[in-house]
C-alpha cells in the first residue's frame, strides 16, 4: 500500500538528517521540561508536526516511544533525588512531572524493580557501607 506523504514527511525521507535534527530538538525540549505536563499532542503542536509523525520519527531516531523516553528521563531524575535528598516521595513525584503518586510508583517499580522507598533504602545502605 502506498501512502501519500505530506511535505514534512517527504522532506524528511529525502533528508534523514532533518528528521534527526528535529528529534534532537524535541529530545532537548523534553530533557529541559520533563517536569512539565508533556503529551504527544502538545509537543507535536509546539514543533509544528502531527502527533502520529512525531511518534514515528521519535521511535525511529531514539529507539524509544515518546512516553518511554519521558518516563526514562523522569525516573532517572527521581532516582537521583531519592538518593541525594530527604524529600518525600510524593514531592519528588510531583517535581519530576507525575501528577499521580500511584502512577509514579507503578512506573518507577516497572523501570527499576523497586518501589521508590525500597530504592532509596537500598541505595542509601549501599552508599553508607561503601564509605566505611
Amino acid at each position: 500500500a502506498r501512502h501519500v506523504l505530506n511535505q514534512e514527511q517527504s522532506d524528511t525521507f529525502r533528508h534523514p538528517s532533518l528528521m534527526h535534527k528535529k528529534v534532537s530538538k524535541i529530545v532537548r525540549h523534553i530533557n529541559a521540561h520533563y517536569m512539565d505536563p508533556l503529551t504527544l499532542n502538545n509537543v507535536a503542536q509546539k514543533f509544528n508536526i502531527s502527533p502520529s509523525y512525531l511518534s514515528r520519527i521519535f521511535k525511529q531516531a531514539t529507539g524509544f516511544t515518546f512516553v518511554e523516553y519521558i518516563n526514562n528521563v523522569r525516573i532517572r531524575e527521581a532516582q537521583s533525588l531519592l538518593i541525594s535528598t530527604d524529600e518525600k516521595v510524593i514531592d519528588i513525584s510531583y517535581s519530576v512531572g507525575y501528577m499521580s503518586i500511584s502512577h509514579f510508583g507503578r512506573v518507577f517499580k516497572e523501570m527499576t524493580g523497586y518501589s521508590p522507598l525500597e530504592f532509596r533504602k537500598r541505595n542509601r545502605e549501599r552508599s553508607t557501607s561503601n564509605s566505611n
